[in-house]
């Protein structure tokens, strides 16, 4: 069921039609998004402009041309936001739409906005240029390419950063190209941690994204994803324990209370990451649990309940995610449930950290399985 076509009208956010750009949907909403969280509408537009710079100009279109790898139903464009105590980061996700159906387009989509990026904002690149031929390979490339994200807060400016693609091409595998990437980067030790976190093995902890900050200094973040198959939220709670901030007990109790399941999440694996820092050394900063929320739901009503319930707990502001959830929203919540992405969690210098995911639901209110293992 495409959302374009049968999404009734809604008060909280402008209705998109096939023929609206990418642009006029993420600018129009970013704004609404900014404004509600308090930051600075001006800069972040600016940034989002850069980031969907010259694609953004095409039509969304009634089905993705280009299955992007950013939302379940393939829309290229993904909102967030991080709650903590401390404050509220309103974020973009993007991938760039290449100009033809194939990986080395879509690598050099990518490497057109990251030039765009360091050259209207400053955005470090010495370390992607470090790795570029491992994760943009010239021959044979397949996949995804580059995905880039900004984080926008009330103060200081627009902070960037990509995802790349271990499994950019059949020369290496994933493993291979990640302990390559962390050995380039200056953390060779920290392959020790990540295998020790993969301990039931690398086909059922699958590597499937490398992070990387494009700031620079001692904090900039090295980060590995996995995603767990047949893994239990309470065997992943304790696997966290390797690293410098967990707190033991918290993500068992958050994927449980979203999920409703005690069990194995089967429908839709779990993902997580490792942080790495020169400040931290070899060993994780920080673990961060992603738990999948779009099939285990009969709607994004529930998952929004179930969301304010976990913040309640965590003592968050339940108010701000409702507010932001409105702006994002261009359905009834009980209608679909393709709107709520993921939702992560972790514990930053004690405190906690919760962060929601948004798809635009450009193609489809009822997104199927994706990454299925097989």
């Amino acid at each position: 069921m495409s959302s374009l076509r049968s999404a009734s009208s809604s008060r909280s956010a402008p209705r998109v039609s096939a023929s609206t750009t990418f642009s006029d949907y993420a600018v129009t909403t970013a704004t609404r998004l900014l404004g509600s969280a308090g930051v600075d509408a001006g800069q972040g537009t600016r940034a989002l402009r850069t980031m969907l710079s010259p694609w953004g100009a095409r039509r969304i279109g009634t089905r993705p041309g280009w299955h992007s790898d950013v939302c379940a139903d393939g829309s290229p464009i993904e909102f967030s936001a991080a709650f903590s105590r401390e404050g509220l980061q309103v974020r973009a996700l993007v991938e760039a739409l290449p100009d033809r159906l194939s990986s080395s387009s879509a690598q050099k989509a990518a490497l057109a906005l990251t030039r765009g990026l360091t050259q209207e904002f400053g955005a470090a690149g010495d370390r992607l240029a470090e790795v570029s031929d491992l994760f943009l390979p010239a021959e044979n490339p397949t996949g995804f390419a580059m995905m880039h994200a900004a984080a926008l807060s009330p103060n200081g400016g627009p902070e960037f950063k990509v995802y790349l693609n271990p499994n950019a091409n059949a020369g290496m595998t994933g493993i291979e190209r990640t302990r390559a990437a962390l050995d380039r980067l200056g953390f060779a030790k920290a392959w020790t941690a990540v295998t020790e976190y993969a301990g039931r093995g690398f086909d059922l902890d699958r590597i499937v994204y490398f992070g990387l900050d494009l700031v620079d200094g001692p904090g900039s973040r090295v980060k590995v994803y996995f995603r767990h198959y047949d893994a239990s939220p309470a065997e992943l709670d304790t696997r966290m324990e390797i690293s410098l901030q967990h707190e033991s007990g918290l993500l068992g109790a958050f994927c449980r209370q979203l999920t409703g399941s005690d069990s194995e999440v089967r429908a839709q694996p779990l993902v997580s990451n490792l942080t790495f820092t020169t400040a931290g050394g070899h060993q994780p900063v920080s673990a961060t649990l992603y738990v999948p929320l779009w099939l285990h739901t009969a709607s994004d009503r529930t998952v929004r309940d179930r969301i304010s319930s976990v913040m309640r707990g965590m003592g968050l502001p339940v108010g701000r995610y409702r507010s932001l959830l409105h702006h994002m929203a261009r359905r009834p919540l009980a209608s679909g449930r393709g709107i709520h992405t993921y939702a992560s969690a972790r514990v930053q210098h004690g405190r906690p950290r919760l962060t929601t995911y948004w798809s635009p639901e450009l193609y489809d209110r009822y997104p199927p399985a994706r990454y299925q293992r097989g």
